[in-house]
């Protein structure tokens, strides 16, 4: 017994193919077993320290590595203990401070603490409020990375609990060791909650049990492999990854992967109407949808690479694991789903029948049906749907003006953490900033370092406002030429002004130290600025960037000029629409205080790559159909055609981007709502009004420098009475591939679902 593999494909033997197709199948399941146990570990190799992936030419990264490099201390983070009593603190409550001191000497990876002193001292350090109400212990910890926060819990497990006594951990370190605690939990949960989402998703579209399991099963094989590659490169080729990298990869993977999915098995299922065999079937498929999966999939990862030209590193880490990650879901888009599809044949439609050439399917009638109607109602009124969507855009992109950048740690977190408890305990006793100080290095070029270049460094400072003191530390480097000052700002230094003072320290310095004494800036609320300054630079670099490659690719697979850039446009158009929505519900409804300005370069990459998926895969229909109707003609068939299986793609990426909403950081839940927003806009409005509608009123100019594929530029090939027809509404049913006495849809045009 043989199968017939297409017109020119010859036959194949039944058991050589079959024994080709599990082979494939063996050989992913033998590359997810083996890369399963070290893909398992991947949160071990990643790194949530923001200063790991600042420029190194920034100057707090330069501090940081000239504290660790030439300081007997190293480059130690500040972990504070606070200790608070509304009524005041009372003998045992200090006596509990020390001895608390006292259990911490035992404890790895800190220095030595700093109590508080005694109430008769003078002359300490300021580290008891004025109303005694709190207290604070200063621990150095001189851990890194994920020891972080395994010596903060360590710090934690020696204090002492006294009643009435509220005691946090806060400062530099405690913060950290909140956000390194906050992604440990966040890749099962993100992995959980994306699975059970697409899944219930897939069964509203397929209403198979079998069919709705094969996309996860194949994105799911790709999502093991990319992350065994990706933890392979993180610790054995020196690759510095997070989790905010890890765990958008995972979104994308199974939104972007699904998407795919569905696209083959919605040309899949159309061609066994017209195939017995499942192998031509699926010959057919793949003949008429790869290049659609292939150019939507080189477009997310030719715009990924657009992101090794940014500064900041953990926003650049992202290229590499999502270039892995998209590499890995076209692979097994084109390899494994084709063999499990095959091997199942019409079983996995079970329990729907799925006959050859069935002369009617009430669901996909019905759906044909509703985008007909739609078709109709677009086309026959095109400037109406401009306008209209444009309008709708704009106003919402109004939002856009309620912009403003926030990159405070504390406002990162949704649930209150016992390090922002701590820090507005000190903000409200203390000057805000004693929790986070600026640490200011000066340095002597020429020799050891003098006592009046720290005093001129000090003095300095005078000219800007809003600093409760400047203190240079009893410190030395190795080397005996650079000292360090510790500046304490009155207000939040991570906010907004705050970040303006400390940038204000670094001009003050520059241009008021001597001769052969520079000043470096550092520390935490400095690492911040720079996050800021890297971001805003790399997003003025991203944009373009991204939009000339996606250019690029849509010229190569339209060919045409004109399309091309009318569809970006669209985009960007959704983007800033989408955008201005998410800034209005994020300051106005949710009450957050702005936007991490890591989000926008993101939201801005993912909404015009992922965008822009959806139009290849309707404007590639409509290229296809111009070989044997006009362009206008060719729409209308197009629009149809593609309608129910872009619409459920569209809600189940939308769907996979809006599980980030769940997790407790407020970029990721800013990230996901405002790309499931775009992704929505996308699809229910650009891809549905807009792009249809601008393209029937361009025409066959549509594809300009070129011509459309089948007939002259400007000739419509259809009679005068089928014209009339299309734009009344009953022609828009009509397909070139219709042939006389076969009913239901024609190839491409089933949809994979009710939605």
């Amino acid at each position: 017994m043989s199968s017939r593999l297409g017109t020119r494909g010859g036959r194949i033997g039944t058991g050589r193919l079959r024994l080709l197709l599990w082979a494939v199948v063996v050989g992913w399941l033998g590359a997810a077993a083996a890369l399963g146990p070290v893909q398992a570990e991947l949160s071990k190799a990643e790194s949530n320290d923001n200063a790991a992936f600042l420029p190194r030419s920034s100057e707090s990264a330069q501090a940081a590595r000239t504290l660790t490099a030439r300081f007997a201390t190293g480059d130690s983070l500040p972990a504070l203990i606070v200790y608070q009593r509304s009524t005041g603190l009372t003998p045992a409550d200090r006596a509990a401070a020390v001895a608390d001191a006292a259990r911490l000497r035992g404890v790895a990876d800190i220095g030595h603490p700093t109590l508080p002193p005694p109430a008769t001292a003078s002359g300490a350090p300021r580290l008891v409020s004025a109303d005694g109400t709190v207290a604070v212990t200063v621990v150095p910890v001189t851990a890194h990375g994920l020891k972080v926060r395994q010596t903060v819990d360590a710090v934690k497990r020696q204090l002492r609990p006294v009643p009435g006594l509220r005691t946090y951990v806060t400062g530099p370190a405690g913060i950290s060791a909140d956000a390194i605690s906050v992604f440990s939990s966040i890749d099962f949960r993100l992995l959980a909650a994306t699975v059970a989402l697409v899944l219930v998703l897939l069964l509203v579209v397929y209403r198979s049990p079998v069919l709705a399991l094969v996309p996860l099963l194949v994105v799911g094989m790709a999502y093991v492999l990319a992350s065994g590659l990706v933890y392979l490169l993180a610790t054995r080729g020196g690759l510095l990854v997070n989790s905010q990298a890890t765990s958008l990869i995972l979104i994308l993977m199974f939104g972007a992967g699904t998407d795919y999915c569905l696209l083959l098995i919605a040309r899949y299922q159309d061609e066994l109407r017209r195939h017995e065999s499942s192998a031509a079937a699926m010959r057919s498929a793949l003949g008429r949808a790869w290049s659609s999966i292939f150019f939507s999939g080189l477009t997310v990862i030719a715009s990924l690479a657009a992101l090794f030209a940014t500064r900041l590193g953990s926003t650049r880490v992202i290229a590499p694991v999502g270039i892995i990650g998209l590499g890995c879901v076209l692979l097994s888009a084109f390899t494994l789903l084709p063999a499990l599809l095959v091997l199942l044949g019409r079983r996995a439609f079970w329990p729907r029948p799925l006959p050859v050439a069935a002369p009617e399917v009430p669901d996909a009638a019905a759906a044909l049906g509703r985008w007909e109607r739609i078709a109709r109602a677009v086309l026959a009124r095109p400037w109406w749907a401009v306008v209209g969507t444009l309008v709708l855009l704009a106003v919402g992109s109004l939002g856009v003006l309620r912009y403003t950048d926030d990159v405070n740690l504390l406002n990162a977190f949704r649930a209150q953490t016992s390090s922002a408890a701590g820090y507005q305990a000190i903000a409200h006793a203390f000057p805000a900033g004693t929790a986070a100080p600026t640490t200011m290095l000066v340095e002597r070029t020429d020799g050891p370092l003098r006592d009046t270049d720290l005093t001129r460094a000090t003095a300095a400072l005078g000219r800007v406002r809003d600093i409760a003191s400047a203190a240079p530390l009893p410190v030395r480097s190795r080397d005996g030429r650079i000292g360090e000052v510790q500046v304490v700002l009155t207000m939040d230094p991570y906010g907004g002004a705050g970040l303006s003072r400390v940038a204000d320290i670094r001009h003050a310095e520059s241009a008021q130290l001597p001769p052969g004494v520079r000043a470096l800036v550092g520390g935490d609320p400095a690492v911040q600025l720079d996050t800021m300054r890297a971001a805003d630079r790399d997003l003025r670099v991203v944009v373009p960037l991204v939009l000339a490659i996606i250019l690029l690719i849509l010229a190569a697979l339209l060919r045409a000029l004109l399309a091309p850039l009318y569809l970006i446009g669209t985009v960007i158009a959704s983007f800033f629409g989408a955008f201005g929505i998410s800034v209005f519900v994020f300051r106005d409804l949710l009450h957050q205080q702005g936007i991490n300005p890591v989000e926008p370069t993101f939201a801005f990459l993912f909404l015009v790559a992922l965008g822009v998926d959806y139009n290849i895969f309707l404007m590639a229909r409509v290229r296809e159909d111009t070989r044997g109707h006009d362009t206008r003609t060719a729409v209308a068939t197009g629009l149809r055609a593609t309608g129910s299986v872009i619409t459920s793609a569209g809600v189940i990426l939308a769907g996979t981007f809006a599980v980030l909403m769940v997790l407790p950081l407020v970029m990721l839940f800013q990230l996901g709502f405002t790309v499931c927003v775009g992704v929505l806009l996308d699809t229910f409005l650009v891809r549905t009004a807009l792009v249809p509608a601008v393209t029937y009123l361009l025409g066959d100019k549509a594809w300009w420098p070129g011509q459309a594929s089948g007939h002259r530029d400007g000739v419509n090939p259809l009679p005068p009475q089928r014209r009339v027809a299309l734009r009344s509404g009953p022609a828009v049913s009509q397909h070139p591939s219709a042939a006389p006495g076969r009913g239901g849809p024609q190839p491409g045009e089933d949809p994979p679902s009710g939605l």
